[in-house]
C-alpha cells in the first residue's frame, strides 16, 4: 500500500511536468513560426542577398522537440563570396533531420549574403531554414 502512494506522489508530478513541457515546445516552436511571417526585414535581407559558398567549420545540433523533423543546429562557417576575401561567421539554422550529415565539418554548403549584413548566412538550400527564435 505505501509503495502505491509513494509512486502516486512520484508519478503524478512527474507526468505534469512532462505535460508542461511540452507545452512549452510547443508555444515555443508556434512563435518562431510566427515571426518567420512577421519579420520583414529578415525577408527582405534574403531577397537582397546573393549567392555563395560556405565550408563548415564546426557544427552542434540539438533536436527540437515538435520541430517538424527538424534540428536547430549551431553552425560555425567559412563564407566564400565573389570578389571578397573568406571570412569566418556563426550562424544557426534549422536543418531537416535526415539532412544534418549535409552540414558536417569540411562540407561545403550554398548559403546567401547580404552584402549589406555579411554576418546574416542564410542557407541556399531547401532542407534548411535560418532559425530566427530570439532574433
Amino acid at each position: 500500500m505505501n509503495t502505491v502512494i509513494v509512486l502516486v506522489i512520484i508519478l503524478i508530478p512527474a507526468l505534469l511536468v512532462a505535460l508542461l513541457i511540452t507545452r512549452m515546445n510547443r508555444s515555443q516552436w508556434r512563435r518562431v513560426q510566427e515571426m518567420k511571417g512577421k519579420d520583414t526585414e529578415l525577408e527582405g535581407g534574403f531577397l537582397q542577398a546573393i549567392a555563395a559558398g560556405a565550408i563548415v567549420i564546426s557544427k552542434s545540433e540539438t533536436i527540437v522537440p515538435n520541430a517538424g523533423g527538424y534540428a536547430k543546429v549551431d553552425l560555425q562557417v567559412e563564407v566564400q563570396l565573389s570578389g571578397k576575401a573568406p571570412y569566418q561567421v556563426s550562424t544557426c539554422w534549422l536543418v531537416e533531420l535526415d539532412s544534418l550529415n549535409q552540414v558536417l565539418p569540411g562540407k561545403n554548403v550554398p548559403v546567401k549574403v547580404n552584402p549589406k549584413k555579411p554576418l546574416k548566412v542564410f542557407p541556399n538550400v531547401p532542407w534548411a531554414k535560418l532559425w530566427v527564435f530570439g532574433n
